[in-house]
């Protein structure tokens, strides 16, 4: 059955694995032109970006940063955790193909992307809760849209871990849609690291 055989599967992770070490090229480029609006100098509001310093935030007068309130959030917080959560994706899609393509048990395989998958999993999720604790009046959009592209590798790639250690389920199948998916997310997450907290 071809979704317990790495074998048949070897050009599709071939490919995979440049893709997205390719793009993992261009999280780093985006990230290095956009290093000070990512690390600070950018106030989102209302869903749109402006540059801006936090130290010019900081010395707005009370009534403006109260007329603020419930709208305004920095940068802060949610690009350079952004940019880390798009990178760890990417690099679990490239590990995961990368993995694929070495001659071993479909059991060993799964309990490898397991051991990947599960801790990943959970550092992204408790962050993404943390930061919307944190920050109660940030628009939903935002929170939604960092875990959508974080589930859309995460979700299918432990399933696929699941089955491929079982030899039940689909296997491989679920790892397809685990590095297309990742993939697809990480290129949305570069985009806006790139260009919309410059716009």
């Amino acid at each position: 059955m071809h979704g317990y055989d790495p074998a048949a599967w070897a050009g599709f992770f071939i490919a995979v694995t440049g893709a997205a070490a390719a793009l993992t090229g261009l999280l780093f480029v985006a990230v290095s032109i956009n290093l000070d609006n990512i690390l600070g100098g950018t106030t989102i509001r209302d869903g749109t970006t402006s540059k801006g310093s936090t130290a010019e935030a900081a010395a707005e007068a009370a009534a403006e940063a109260a007329a603020a309130e419930g709208r305004t959030t920095k940068g802060t917080t949610m690009l350079p955790a952004r940019a880390a959560e798009t990178l760890a994706m990417l690099l679990f899609v490239v590990i995961s193909s990368a993995l694929a393509l070495v001659p071993q048990d479909v059991e060993l395989l799964g309990a490898e992307i397991l051991v990947i998958a599960l801790p990943l999993a959970v550092i992204t999720t408790r962050n993404q809760l943390r930061f919307r604790r944190q920050n109660p009046d940030s628009p939903l959009l935002w929170s939604a849209s960092r875990m959508t592209a974080s589930g859309l590798a995460l979700v299918p790639g432990i399933i696929a871990g699941i089955s491929l250690a079982a030899h039940w389920g689909g296997g491989l199948y679920w790892l397809a849609p685990t590095a297309l998916c990742g993939i697809a997310g990480a290129v949305y997450s570069a985009w806006v690291l790139l260009v919309e907290i410059v716009r």
